[in-house]
């Protein structure tokens, strides 16, 4: 399998349309997504707001999540295409 090909197409096809999953249980994605809002808003008022230093350093972290989990969503990307190719063989 090429790796880097399979990389650049996943860059290509995937990162562009974060968001648009058919696979995704919407329901249950939405009811998540909700209660993380709503817990956001409860932290973001006990930190005193959108400007404070605690609320900062929570985006920040935040963002290194995400890109944590964008590295993961890509391994497990290739993972599935590997499979797919050894399976096929």
């Amino acid at each position: 399998m090429d790796i880097q090909f399979m990389k650049d197409y996943y860059d290509l096809r995937y990162e562009e349309t974060d968001g648009e999953n058919h696979f995704v249980d919407e329901t249950a994605y939405q009811e998540k997504q909700s209660e993380q809002s709503k817990m956001e808003d409860q932290l973001m008022e006990m930190v005193g707001g959108s400007e404070s230093n605690v609320w900062k350093l929570y985006e920040s972290i935040m963002c290194i999540y995400f890109d944590m989990e964008e590295i993961i969503k890509q391994a497990v990307y290739l993972q599935g295409a590997y499979d797919r190719e050894r399976m096929l063989k």
